[in-house]
Order: structure tokens, then C-alpha cells, then sequence
């Protein structure tokens, strides 16, 4: 089977798990709601910032920045996280054979808030380190600035894949946030084939989506603009920006279900339900 195949059946068995327990999408768009009325909302006292500090030694203004870019990346977070432990948890329910409601999803995040506030006070912190850093390179000239950015990019990848597994460990082991970067790391170093797969996998579905929601969109637009000008216009723009809100959120849950999977596979040596076992299994390979 080829990577575009198998990235396919990936796919498909991801959202047959999503047409189980639709409120999977629910929390997704919660997620993508709060996060937007968060950053709306940190952008005011950005504002007054820049306004009262004006005149303001530019050490003690970078430092007034630099706690509001941490409150930002804390927030942002600790809402992502807080909702993808109630995916987790409700994708673990339906692999295990039962089905979780959408208030046990949110009671059993709530339980875990601890543990969600700890890893976002990491995430936070890691995001200002690279924020930091990223800041800094300016100064290296371009040449450096250009190798420095790439390095940083390369620093939040790494992060980012080495992480991969924390919020599926939060739920099943109740782990810290260091113990879970760690057993994390271990489950990677296992799995490293297929998430690369999954990456471009469903990276690539995700993308033929976006192509065909953007034409289909811009062809409605046209068509509603002919007829209704104005009102036509505004009518298609917002029914395609929905399309892809929509897509993306449908994407983003298949990647955390299917990341679940994978770990209850790493952890427990178990396939879940709806996945086939040969994608599953065959996931699991020794490096070489």
C-alpha cells in the first residue's frame, strides 16, 4: 500500500470514529471560539501598553511585552489543551467500547485541570523561549539572522513532534508534564514512521480539502455575485469562510483521534476499534 493510500484509509477510519461521537467536533469549535474571544481579548492591553508606555525605558517596556506574550501562549494553551483531553477522553471511551457524553468529556478535563494548567505553563514557556530567541537573532546580521530563524524553526518542529503524545498521556496515565514529554519522546522513538506519515498524510488529504472548499466557494461566489452583487458577494464569502472553519476543524480532530489511536497501541499493545490492524501495527517499526 502507498503513503497516499494509506494515508487514506488513515483518514477514513478517523472520521468514522468522528461520525460516532460527533460531539468530537462540538469541542473543537469550542476550542476555536474561546481561543479567538482569548486573543481578541489580550489585544487590548497590547494596545494600552504601547499607548501608557510610550516615553518608557525600552527594557522595562520589553519586559511589560514579554509577561503579556507569556499570559498569550499560557492561555492559548491551556483552551487547546483543555479540549483535546475531552477529545482524547472521548475517543479512549469509544475505542474501550462505550460512549462518552459530552458532559462526561467535560467533567473528566475538569478533573485533569491540574495536570492541563502545569503543561500549559510549559508550553508557555517554551513558546517564550523560542519567542525569545527568535526576537534575538535580529541582531546576528542577515545571514545569521536567516540561519538563526532556521534553527529556531527546526527547535519548535523538534518540540512539536517530541510532544506529540502528551494530551493522550494526560488522560490515560495522569502524568506530570515533564514525565509526559518523556514518555512521549519513547512512544515517538516507536512510532516515528507513521507519524511522519500521518504528518504528510493527512497533511495532503487536508490540502486536496482546502483546494476543492476554496474553489468550490470561489465558483458560489462568482455565481451569487452575478445575480445578487453585493449581497451575493458577502453571502458567498461567508458560506466558503464556514466551509473551511469547518474542514479545518474536521481535520484537526481526525489528527488527534488518530494520534490516540496510535498511543493506545504504543501503550497498551492494543488496536483500537475502527482502525485496521495492519495500518496500526505496521506503524511500529526498530529504527535502523
Amino acid at each position: 500500500m502507498n503513503v497516499f493510500s494509506r494515508s487514506w484509509q488513515i483518514t477514513k477510519m478517523s472520521f468514522r470514529v468522528i461520525n460516532k461521537d460527533r460531539e468530537l467536533l462540538a469541542f473543537a469549535l469550542l476550542s476555536f471560539v474561546f481561543s479567538a474571544i482569548f486573543s481578541i481579548a489580550m489585544i487590548v492591553p497590547s494596545v494600552l501598553s504601547e499607548i501608557i508606555n510610550q516615553g518608557q525605558p525600552v527594557s522595562e517596556l520589553e519586559v511589560y511585552q514579554y509577561i503579556i506574550i507569556f499570559a498569550t501562549y499560557f492561555g492559548l494553551a491551556f483552551i487547546a489543551t483543555f479540549f483535546n483531553v475531552c477529545v482524547v477522553y472521548t475517543a479512549k471511551i469509544r475505542f474501550e467500547g462505550g460512549d462518552a457524553t459530552f458532559g462526561e468529556s467535560i467533567r473528566f478535563a475538569f478533573s485533569r485541570i491540574g495536570l492541563i494548567i502545569r503543561w500549559s505553563l510549559l508550553s508557555a514557556s517554551v513558546g517564550l523561549l523560542l519567542n525569545v530567541l527568535e526576537r534575538a537573532v535580529t541582531s546576528f546580521g542577515k545571514v545569521g539572522e536567516i540561519v538563526g530563524r532556521i534553527i529556531i524553526g527546526l527547535m519548535g518542529a523538534a518540540w512539536s513532534i517530541a510532544t506529540i503524545f502528551v494530551v493522550p498521556i494526560l488522560v490515560y496515565d495522569g502524568l506530570g508534564p515533564i514525565d509526559a514529554v518523556k514518555k512521549s519522546m519513547s512512544a515517538v522513538k516507536e512510532t516515528w514512521g507513521e507519524n511522519i506519515v500521518r504528518s504528510i498524510g493527512l497533511g495532503l488529504m487536508t490540502f486536496f480539502a482546502y483546494v476543492a472548499v476554496i474553489a468550490g466557494g470561489v465558483g458560489l461566489t462568482i455565481l451569487l455575485t452575478n445575480y445578487f452583487e453585493i449581497a451575493g458577494l458577502i453571502t458567498g464569502l461567508v458560506i466558503g469562510g464556514c466551509l473551511l472553519l469547518f474542514t479545518g476543524l474536521l481535520f484537526k480532530v481526525a489528527s488527534t483521534v488518530f494520534t490516540t489511536a496510535l498511543f493506545v497501541y504504543a501503550n497498551e499493545k492494543i488496536v483500537a476499534s475502527d482502525y485496521d490492524p495492519a495500518l496500526i501495527e505496521g506503524a511500529f517499526k526498530s529504527k535502523k
